[in-house]
């Protein structure tokens, strides 16, 4: 695949990165993130008899009435309005200030700050939309739960996953400027280790706030939201006023026009509007971090009232940066923002002298750290909303017994972004061209396409859950979505255009990521969804045949076999019997007194496995596609059971151990064989990783059993055995 020659430095990013500037120390940008979900309960205001007929008549359902299983665990303590304010003050600032000014000025100079202003009053207008969309569904869901609730299963995955690549990339991001910030210099050899071995630092201790729990969590966002705010204004106002020359008697501003001349610079002979466009795709970024508090919904004070705090800390941003912008275009001259990789420390240099300026690179150290602290939380919180979907590996939901967090998520979630760093790491150490700006363009692409789906929720759920009441209601909410979505498709395609080369590239690179989910979705979906499950065993019934030996070998065979004991004469119970494999050799053993009753939930190997054991009278094959409970009508009770593989397919499994005892004799011999570890990697469903909770499920279905495991070539082998009680 195309990522993974950019991923081992055989593909090479085509053109010329960075337009013209593109200094080697670059860096910075940073999130889009996400968590767990939840449902909450609608309230269904009074409707009339013509409505309710109505809404009847086209069944409309208010899927909110359905009160579900809460995802993720509420801290003891609430967040107030402020608390919400500095918290996304921290998320939305905390990437901003470092990478995204001299990006804005290399494609149109000064006259950036019109793309700063344009994208804020943007940001605001969207606000209103992601406002609706909060208090109508606040969980700990945040942006994937209004995908889920919009979108069918497999459009709740693919925003899901398009949320968990962008915030990976976007905490990496941080994570590597960081670390080039603290540890200056070459990133080759020694350097590069020292850099390597801070991230790692940096992410261990990130999660380790996310593992113990959201108070310690939110806390820490709301003292770097504090921080960011102090370092901005820091900044701002001694590039209009000379304090050192107030205390001395005279005023003077060390802000200078002139700096600004000329006002539009674009690179390349781009025009204005081009320019403008180009420098609005590349800051886009800037009002990312919003999402954080979309996680967070369940723990703010008053859920139904986030839209005000959420708005109003995008005014915040918005007016903050914009003077900041424009108090760094008057005292950094137009060479230094584009050849320097940190204008905003020439800016102090310039306005504070060499304390000011090592406060404020202290500063916006904190300031970067602060940007990724949000991931985390909310990354750990988007994975174990998708496990409580089953739209990925169910064990990461689990909570901590203590603290109350998805900590395996957060396990999870502290390899993952690991790797994503190294991705980054990576790119220096094999010399690709500016690899910081390779992963950021790859970063905002998935973060604009996420905000294009999480745009376009608000007028499907209007028109799904019409009846659903709307704390707060955005104007113009069918259009709105659509005109600003198209506005972000403008840019990107101004993109393409200008830096037609390299944006192929990077398009190329996006879109290889976002299929890697594919098959992954596939997975889960073959372990979790009976649909699925029976779809794909129907396609896949010819590649049982083909390879019966590796999936049931000769030794597999005997030892179930042996385990069933002698069986001359008995009726027997095969539970899964897939193409007739074992079907063959149980109708040996029972010989012509004995009978056969094989069952299989997939139609073809049921025609199979009848096509097999046509000549044996004393076997019968049966269609059974229920995979949450035993219905067989049968007219005897069995002597025994043997199953193969059938576990991990049961979706209710002790609602179906229990239907089998009540047909199977006391005394009678069971043994279910299934699978672990695929490739040694790939766990099976949970219920069947602990020999304690199997033993627990037979054993309250009445069954008493043990529990052998055993590896094999590709996986291992898990044997239940026992008998009826």
């Amino acid at each position: 695949m195309k990522f993974l020659d950019w991923f081992t430095g055989k593909k090479k990013v085509e053109g010329d990165v960075s337009i013209q500037k593109l200094h080697p120390e670059s860096k910075i940008p940073p999130h889009a993130k996400v968590t767990d979900s939840e449902v909450k309960p609608v309230t269904v205001l009074p409707i009339s008899t013509n409505l309710q007929s109505k809404a009847i008549n086209q069944k409309i359902t208010a899927p909110l009435a359905k009160i579900t299983e809460l995802v993720g665990a509420a801290g003891k303590k609430k967040l107030g309005y402020w608390a919400v304010v500095f918290i996304l003050i921290n998320s939305i600032l905390g990437s901003s200030l470092f990478y995204l000014p001299s990006q804005g000025v290399l494609s149109s100079g000064a006259a950036s700050i019109i793309a700063w202003i344009i994208i804020f009053i943007i940001a605001t207008w969207m606000m209103l939309y992601i406002g609706e969309l909060i208090t109508t569904y606040p969980s700990s869901g945040g942006t994937y739960e209004f995908c889920k609730r919009a979108y069918g299963r497999f459009g709740s995955f693919s925003a899901g996953w398009l949320i968990w690549l962008a915030g990976n990339f976007g905490m990496a991001l941080n994570i590597v400027a960081a670390a080039e910030y603290f540890i200056p210099g070459s990133p080759q050899g020694g350097v590069l280790i020292l850099r390597i071995s801070f991230a790692l630092v940096w992410i261990i201790a990130l999660n380790f706030m996310a593992f113990r729990g959201i108070d310690a969590g939110t806390t820490m966002l709301l003292v770097f939201g504090v921080i960011a705010t102090f370092v901005l204004l820091l900044m701002t106002f001694p590039s209009f006023i000379d304090f050192n020359g107030i205390l001395q008697g005279t005023f003077k501003s060390p802000f200078n026009p002139a700096f600004m001349q000329p006002f539009f610079q674009g690179v390349g002979g781009i025009g204005f509007f081009a320019g403008l466009g180009l420098s609005l795709f590349l800051i886009s970024e800037a009002f990312l971090g919003f999402e954080t508090i979309t996680y967070l919904a369940n723990e703010v004070k008053e859920p139904k009232k986030l839209h005000k705090p959420l708005i109003v800390a995008m005014i915040i941003c918005g007016v903050l940066m914009s003077l900041y912008i424009f108090s760094s275009l008057g005292t950094v001259r137009y060479g230094d923002y584009v050849q320097d990789a940190r204008p905003f420390a020439v800016q102090a240099l310039n306005t504070m002298g060499q304390k000011g300026q090592d406060i404020v690179v202290f500063g916006m150290y904190l300031m970067i750290i602060g940007a990724a602290a949000a991931w985390p939380i909310t990354g750990g919180r988007l994975i174990q909303a998708m496990a409580k979907d089953k739209l990925f590996i169910t064990q990461l939901a689990v909570l901590h017994p203590k603290h109350k967090s998805p900590h395996r998520a957060v396990y999870f979630q502290t390899l993952a972004i690991s790797l994503f760093t190294f991705v980054l790491f990576r790119g220096y150490y094999v010399a690709w061209k500016d690899p910081y700006r390779t992963v950021y363009l790859i970063y905002v692409l998935l973060s604009l396409l996420v905000i294009g789906i999480v745009l376009m929720t608000v007028p499907i759920l209007r028109r799904k859950d019409p009846l659903t009441e709307r704390p707060f209601k955005a104007p113009f909410g069918t259009i709105g979505p659509i005109v600003l979505t198209l506005f972000f498709a403008v840019l990107v395609g101004n993109w393409i255009m200008i830096e037609h080369a390299v944006a192929t590239t990077i398009i190329s690179l996006t879109v290889s990521f976002i299929f890697v989910g594919v098959p992954f979705y596939f997975m889960v979906e073959m372990f979790f969804n009976p649909d699925a499950i029976r779809q794909m065993n129907e396609k896949l019934s010819f590649f049982s045949v083909l390879f019966e030996r590796v999936f049931y070998p000769f030794s597999i065979r005997r030892k179930l076999l042996k385990e069933m004991g002698d069986i001359r004469g008995k009726v027997i119970l095969e539970h899964g019997c897939s193409v007739g494999i074992l079907t063959e050799k149980l109708a040996q053993r029972v010989g012509p007194e004995g009978k056969i009753i094989a069952t299989d939930f997939s139609l073809h190997k049921v025609q199979k496995a009848d096509k097999r054991t046509k000549n044996l009278a004393h076997v019968t094959v049966h269609h059974h596609p229920d995979l949450k409970e035993f219905s067989l009508p049968l007219t005897e009770k069995v002597d025994g059971i043997i199953s193969v593989g059938m576990l991990s397919y049961m979706q209710k499994p002790e609602q179906i151990l229990k239907s089998m005892a009540e047909h199977v004799k006391i005394g009678g011999e069971i043994v279910f064989l299934d699978f672990d570890k695929f490739f040694y990697i790939i766990p099976n469903v949970k219920w069947v990783q602990s020999d304690a909770q199997l033993i627990g499920i037979f054993k309250r279905a009445g069954f008493d059993v043990q529990v052998e495991r055993k590896n094999g070539l590709l996986w291992k082998y898990i044997n239940v055995f026992g008998v009826r009680v």
